[in-house]
């Protein structure tokens, strides 16, 4: 099968020196420890803070949740088969799921980044009206005050 390999199938594989697998397997573990910790410190500090309950700061806790997912999920995975000499032992479903997660979550990433760009231009759109500034702070109530013409 073309997505599942095994160590002893593969001779490169087998020269990776200790210290090369002992850098990858440190550095992926402070990623995993930082992406986790770090997004889920942010997340609890928009949740509990009230005067952070507006529509740029949703955005940004959704980039945090979807980071948490991704290192908590994919980078596991990336890790033991780091650990395991490169080899992938969890089959071809698992392998497929996790990529099909890791391919989301970079498109959902830039999606999300996508958005409050888009939003901030479709807002600040040169107006005759004096809502601009309500526009920057309030996105949302700034949508029952305008009238929009075609």
């Amino acid at each position: 099968m073309a997505n599942y390999s095994h160590a002893g199938d593969h001779t490169i594989l087998q020269n990776v020196s200790p210290l090369a697998t002992f850098l990858k397997l440190t550095s992926l573990g402070f990623i995993i420890g930082v992406g986790v910790v770090g997004n889920l410190l942010i997340s609890i500090l928009l949740v509990k803070d009230k005067s952070l309950h507006r529509a740029p700061y949703y955005f940004l806790l959704d980039l945090c949740a979807s980071d948490i997912l991704r290192s908590a999920i994919c980078f596991p995975f990336v890790f033991t088969s780091v650990k395991n000499g490169s080899a992938w032992t969890y089959g071809t479903l698992t392998c497929k799921v996790i990529a099909f997660l890791g391919v989301l979550s970079c498109f959902h990433t830039a999606f999300m980044l996508f958005c409050p760009s888009f939003l901030c231009c479709f807002y600040f759109y040169p107006k005759n009206d004096d809502n601009e500034i309500l526009s920057l702070y309030h996105p949302l109530r700034s949508l029952e005050v305008k009238q929009f013409h075609l």
